[in-house]
């Protein structure tokens, strides 16, 4: 996965496509998952509500769909990864094939929506990618540019 995805980069949603639903798909549901070292499961993009008739979602899609509560809340939308320690991170996307919309209230997270789908999913499609952190926790480009502003700074503001 290129940094541009995580918050070493850009943060942008990554982009996504895929073909073949099952018949009877009424609309799709896109999550990103993580398992850090402590072995929970980090949600890191809720997405649902994408119309049965889309193939693909684009880098940054807005607007196609309703974005849920990730693990690191507490807006919705895509909270690009951060990983932390060592070694190369799995990084796992679920398409998942809905006959129905899921029936959700409040706000939606990775649990909840997937207590929801669990008896109107039709099929799902992974993808898997790796992200290996090269910079140190706040070495992205946007905290080096606040860095190198506040250095240059003659006020201390």
């Amino acid at each position: 996965m290129s940094a541009d995805y995580t918050c070493d980069g850009m943060g942008s949603s990554v982009p996504l496509s895929w073909s073949g639903a099952p018949a009877g798909t009424k609309e799709f549901a896109v999550m990103m998952t993580t398992l850090p070292g402590d072995g929970t499961t980090k949600w890191n993009w809720v997405l649902y509500g994408i119309p049965g008739g889309a193939t693909a979602l684009g880098r940054d899609t807005f607007g196609l769909a309703t974005a849920g509560v990730g693990s690191d809340g507490p807006f919705a939308g895509y909270q690009p990864p951060c990983s932390q320690g060592p070694g190369a991170k799995v990084y796992t996307f679920t398409v998942y094939a809905l006959s129905a919309s899921p029936a959700v209230s409040g706000a939606v997270t990775g649990p909840s929506l997937t207590s929801a789908i669990s008896g109107i999913t039709l099929g799902t499609a992974t993808l898997n990618l790796n992200f290996t952190r090269t910079t140190q926790t706040g070495s992205s480009a946007a905290c080096l540019n606040i860095r190198n502003s506040t250095q240059a700074s003659t006020t201390g503001n």
